[in-house]
């Protein structure tokens, strides 16, 4: 690595000596020194202590403009003060009952009057359990066993779904499930039908093959962790729905990172095409733990829904939770939704990521850059790459080396972004846009000079 990347590097870590001296503590008890390992960032992450608007500041006062805003939960920005003001308030007068509130009732019926794809919702407390559920739920609707998953979708970290997501195996046209972590037990590829992403023909073709035995098809409307930032094709979704509603499997989409974020109904109103459950997370909970799963009555009705006195678990799942439906989320999500519904945040915040994107790309070209900017809405990232990216094998065409290398830059002239997707809020505005185009091209050109494309 030349002494000019190294640059970065060392000005990264004279700015963060104290994260560093964290980092060497963090490490004797947080295995990684962190608390998952999204969270670490190369050579070392920096720990924070504030967050307010579009910006961040860590232990060592520097400050950040976010562009990870939560993972994409501050569609608000930090701290917005509505939300804070209705937390605080039902803090003063309680924080976990484990019963029900009312607060839960009211979310529930906001996420069933804004997502035309939902008559009924269960609460959660992350994303994981969110497709976990909702598997579940299919399965038990359908009584088939095998699900299709699309090779790098990211559905969260449970064993039915870390397969295929950050490997691949066998041929691009015919993809065989791979185990993405240790533990998984290897008959979990027994039940997982794994297919490339963004592939109409061959989708329709294995899920009409594999009826009899799918309990549900889910899909990322955008894969966001996976792939970095890549859409469905409008054509793929209606395929999915089409074959899916002739079969009768249960179609489901995995929300949890675009549900109130490219709209204010999801993707059922963003793209036209109503899954038949969905699952939610990040904005739902308004800056606190959530997750959730929901969609048409019919289903959730029959295998969520106890009987009464008792579960009948030879036909209804089993899903609870201590902290499911606790309060203090329940408030902050149901306020963040009501702004939401005044429907300036999504033109603002979309028009500013369409400025930063089309600023990306006029900087590529003008540096003579091989950048690529994938985006949808307000969702987006950085690849250097020659290729287009539609599925998981055109995105490992990509250089993680020269990505790895912008976003460390991006972070030492306090840009905080990574590899993870990337977000605009109502917190941000033009001038913020300007200050990550200018830092982007002294990035850039440095790295040019260093010979990396």
């Amino acid at each position: 690595m030349s002494s000019e990347i190294n640059a970065l590097e060392h000005l990264y870590r004279s700015r963060t000596t104290a994260s560093k001296k964290l980092f060497d503590v963090a490490g004797v008890y947080l295995p990684g020194g962190v608390a998952a390992n999204g969270k670490y960032l190369p050579p070392y992450p920096v720990y924070m202590i504030g967050g307010q608007g579009a910006e961040m500041s860590d232990i060592d006062g520097n400050k950040y403009i976010d562009l990870l805003m939560g993972a994409g939960v501050h569609i608000l920005g930090h701290s917005p003060e509505r939300v804070l003001r209705a937390v605080h308030k039902q803090l003063d007068i309680g924080v976990h009952y484990y019963l029900p509130a009312e607060a839960e009732v009211k979310l529930a019926e906001k996420v069933c009057q804004l997502m035309p794809s939902v008559e009924m919702v269960r609460f959660l407390n992350s994303g994981s359990e969110s497709t976990m559920m909702a598997l579940r739920a299919a399965r038990a609707y359908r009584k088939r066993a095998k699900i299709v998953k699309f090779e790098g979708n990211f559905h969260g970290q449970h064993d039915n779904v870390l397969v295929s997501t950050l490997a691949v195996e066998g041929d691009p046209e015919a993809p065989q499930p791979h185990l993405d972590s240790a533990g998984i037990p290897d008959n979990v590829k027994e039940n997982v039908i794994i297919l490339p992403y963004n592939d109409p023909d061959t989708a329709v073709k294995q899920i009409r093959e594999h009826a009899d035995e799918l309990g549900g098809v889910i899909v990322e409307p955008v894969s966001a962790f996976g792939l970095g930032v890549v859409p469905a094709d409008i054509e793929f979704l209606r395929a999915l729905r089409q074959v899916t509603t002739e079969t009768g499997v249960v179609l489901i989409f995995d929300e949890v990172v675009t549900n109130f974020r490219i709209a204010l109904g999801g993707a059922a109103e963003y793209f036209g095409i109503m899954p038949d459950l969905v699952c939610l997370g990040k904005i739902l909970g308004g800056g606190f733990a959530i997750g959730g799963f929901g969609g048409r009555r019919e289903i959730m009705d029959k295998v969520v829904t106890p009987k009464v006195g008792l579960w009948d678990l030879s036909e209804q799942i089993f899903q609870s939770g201590c902290f499911s439906g606790n309060p203090v989320s329940m408030t902050a999500g149901l306020t963040v939704l009501e702004e939401l519904e005044k429907g300036a945040v999504y033109p603002y915040i979309n028009k500013l990521t369409e400025n930063l994107c089309d600023g990306m790309n006029s900087l590529g070209e003008r540096l003579g850059v091989p950048l690529l900017v994938t985006r949808l809405a307000s969702i987006f990232q950085f690849h250097f790459t020659t290729f287009g990216i539609k599925n998981k094998r055109d995105a490992m065409k990509a250089n993680k080396q020269a990505a790895g290398l912008f976003h460390l830059g991006l972070r030492a002239h306090g840009i905080m972004a990574s590899a993870h997707p990337l977000f605009m809020s109502t917190a941000h505005n033009q001038s913020h846009v300007d200050k990550v185009l200018d830092v982007s091209e002294t990035v850039l050109k440095q790295m040019l000079s260093d010979k990396q494309f």
